[in-house]
């Protein structure tokens, strides 16, 4: 039985076969000659082609190229040199080429219906703030149509085609920018088939030298042409810039979208320049991520439940940014568990030069016009380049390049810190107004190099008011003026032991300047308070009060050439000497350098102390007889 139903199937087969090239001859017979009237005249191919694009989208097509018709594989036609453009000018493409795939379903009924098309090397100018679609297209009948109404549903229903542009470039136009933004290496597939469908975006772009892979999905575009919304996605995967979110994008009255956005970049500063360049960045913004609920329209854009990292410091908040003012505002409320400011202050002009003076480079006042702020940040840890806070709460404000810093309280060593600071541009200078406070800060915690670290231990309490203004550091430092008023109690001296000082200055005067630079000086109070202007500060009422001494001191310091000028007299602070006796003194100068100073004991006063040499400084008369009227002894 097998046999004789393997012979029986075999003439069917071949019936099928035939059949089947019939059909397909008979497809290609009728496909040419329906094709005939366009194959055989170029002018009635372009007539119907820009027909046809015309209905479909409204824009006017201009074509001096070859124009032609192809059958197999796939019937298609092939028009060289082709421009597109919309009444309104706000869209222009001229291309190397368009290629058009067909219907054959719709060639066969006499039609030209494109399904797919191609343009090849296509340079478009788009306005943004202008409207390409003229009312009297498919796709602008669809657009006036009122929601939900028959005219609605019937204009959605029109077929669009596929289109691929290969090789591309686009220049984008606004009123806000100042210069074309150029993308170029585009080869994308937009998918729109019907115009009550979805509509997707799919493909890569370049941008600086940049590719990326797109693609984007919009839900209802009609909806969104005539003044509703739509769900969208939007993804870019690119080395400079990853980015994907999805939400909800409305048309009218102005364009608005919200939804989550995950975004990340190696570097925000070159994002920036990328948009033009119209924020300057005080810091390199690396490593930079992002996710949060974002509400973006044209003034700006506003996150929520924001997850930030900026320069290995991670944030939470809200942030909100406007640009239709001249100059972009920035606001909004950020907390931190860790936050460095080293990287922010690392383009900052050094402080000193490689002279060892305050550096003279003149300052670029226009560093102060970044952008406008108006920031809030809370961080359990702030670190600065020498100096370490916590709980610290501070404010950021900016406003027509005048910059203001408010540190409402921090914890520091121990003690709360306090202060204000601004900064103003005036032509070529800046001034400056600071103020500030310290309250028990212990000082035996402070980091090398700041001031008092390592000489002084004990609760530092203090307060300092000062402004100035200059061209540079040296010239601010040189115009300094204010006042400044520091509490050290209970505390020590280290490095000079003064009691002993004044123990043995009677016994071991000329030993004193190596005896003394061992241990140190308790205290229960010291203090001194400090009256600045121009760049040199009077020491004023300086005490020290301690068991066994008392340390009265004055002179000056000279913050234009860094340098201190001080002297001291140590007494002892025990009872009144008995009658007869002098109470021992011991006086000595700190002057120099600030990286360099020196102690320097009176030698004068010590030589005085010492039964040996103090001959040496008594008066001769000149009949050879000592100043107390004996005869000079050989």
């Amino acid at each position: 039985m097998a046999p004789l139903a393997s012979a029986s199937l075999r003439p069917r087969r071949r019936a099928a076969r035939a059949v089947g090239i019939l059909g397909g001859l008979l497809l290609l017979v009728g496909t040419v000659a329906a094709a005939a009237p366009w194959a055989f005249s170029t002018k009635a191919l372009r007539t119907e082609i820009e027909a046809q694009v015309r209905q479909m989208t409204g824009l006017a097509t201009v074509s001096q190229g070859q124009a032609v018709f192809v059958v197999l594989p796939q019937p298609h036609i092939s028009i060289e040199d082709i421009s597109l453009s919309d009444p309104s000018g706000a869209l222009r493409i001229d291309a190397r080429y368009l290629k058009g795939y067909l219907r054959v379903s719709a060639l066969l009924r006499g039609q030209l219906e494109i399904a797919w098309a191609s343009l090849g090397q296509p340079d478009m100018v788009i306005d943004l703030d202008g409207q390409p679609v003229p009312s009297d297209s498919a796709i602008g009948r669809a657009a006036n149509a009122k929601s939900n109404s028959p005219q609605a549903a019937s204009a959605d229903e029109a077929r669009l085609a596929a289109v691929t542009l290969v090789d591309g470039r686009a220049h984008l136009k606004n009123k806000l920018g100042s210069s074309d933004i150029l993308i170029d290496g585009i080869n994308v597939t937009l998918d729109w088939q019907k115009l009550g469908d979805a509509a997707r975006v799919t493909g890569q772009a370049r941008f600086h030298d940049e590719t990326a892979n797109i693609s984007a999905w919009v839900g209802h575009p009609t909806d969104l042409l005539r003044g509703g919304r739509s769900a969208l996605t939007l993804n870019i995967d690119g080395t400079a810039l990853s980015l994907a979110t999805e939400g909800v994008l409305t048309s009218a009255p102005t364009a608005h979208y919200g939804g989550h956005i995950v975004a990340a970049a190696p570097s925000m500063r070159k994002l920036v320049e990328w948009g033009g360049d119209f924020i300057r960045l005080p810091a390199a913004f690396d490593d930079f991520a992002l996710e949060g609920d974002a509400s973006v329209e044209a003034s700006g854009a506003a996150f929520s439940g924001l997850r930030l990292r900026l320069d290995g410091n991670d944030f939470e908040g809200a942030l909100a940014v406007q640009t239709n003012e001249k100059t972009p505002v920035l606001s909004g409320t950020l907390a931190t568990n860790l936050l460095s400011l080293r990287p922010f202050l690392a383009s900052l002009p050094a402080a000193v030069g490689r002279d060892g003076q305050w550096n003279r480079d003149p300052f670029d006042p226009n560093d102060l016009g970044l952008v406008d702020l108006d920031l809030r940040v809370s961080a359990t840890r702030l670190v600065l380049p020498s100096v370490e806070m916590e709980d610290a709460a501070f404010a950021l404000m900016s406003r027509n390049g005048r910059l203001e810093f408010t540190l409402a309280e921090a914890n520091a060593y121990q003690g709360k810190v306090k202060g204000r600071a601004s900064v103003a541009a005036e032509s070529s200078s800046v001034s400056v107004r600071a103020n500030g406070s310290l309250s028990g800060v212990e000082m035996a915690g402070l980091p090398p190099g700041a001031i008092g670290a390592g000489r002084f231990t004990g609760s530092l309490t203090g307060s300092a008011n000062v402004e100035s203004s200059g061209s540079s550091m040296s010239e601010l430092l040189r115009n300094l003026d204010g006042e400044a008023q520091i509490t050290i109690a209970p505390g020590e001296l280290v490095g000079i032991d003064l009691a002993q000082a004044l123990r043995r200055i009677d016994k071991r005067p000329l030993a004193l300047a190596v005896d003394i630079r061992h241990g140190g000086t308790a205290f229960d109070r010291a203090g001194f308070g400090l009256r600045i202007a121009k760049g040199i500060a009077d020491i004023e009422e300086g005490t020290l009060r301690g068991p066994g001494v008392n340390l009265g001191f004055g002179g000056s310091i000279d913050f234009a050439e860094r340098a201190l000028d001080l002297r001291a007299l140590a007494t002892p602070s025990a009872a009144e000497p008995r009658p007869g006796q002098e109470s021992p003194q011991f006086r000595f100068d700190v002057v120099g350098s600030w990286d360099d100073l020196a102690f320097l004991p009176d030698v004068r006063s010590l030589i005085r102390h010492s039964d040996a040499a103090a001959p040496l400084l008594s008066p001769k008369s000149n009949g050879g007889k000592s100043a107390q009227g004996g005869e000079r002894q050989d």
